[in-house]
């Protein structure tokens, strides 16, 4: 099992360079911010709010949040928060629609 450990440490290097090339979010305006595991959605909203930015909507996971950034440095200060992550709002880390909330 051991000699199995670096190319599982390699796989996993590549598919997150690869997620976060293909999945990058832009600087600024609307994205979706990943936070640790288990975060609460209200933990996760507060940073977004305390790191100047907008809640645009929920995801499937309470530790997403679809956001609106008006500013460049905004991943900066989500990353003093606690953000991981900063993506391209589609797919898991699409936004709720109105629907799928109720």
């Amino acid at each position: 099992m051991r000699e199995f450990v670096p190319a599982l440490i390699f796989s996993l290097a590549v598919l997150l360079i690869t997620f976060t090339t293909v999945a990058a979010a832009p600087e600024q305006g609307e994205m979706a911010v990943v936070f640790p595991p288990f975060t609460s959605e209200q933990a996760a909203w507060t940073a977004i709010l305390q790191a100047g930015a907008f809640v645009v909507a929920p995801t499937r996971l309470s530790n997403i949040v679809v956001i609106y950034a008006p500013s460049a440095d905004f991943q900066q200060r989500a990353r003093a928060e606690g953000a991981l992550l900063f993506v391209k709002a589609e797919g898991l880390c699409a936004p709720l629609t109105p629907k799928e909330l109720s």
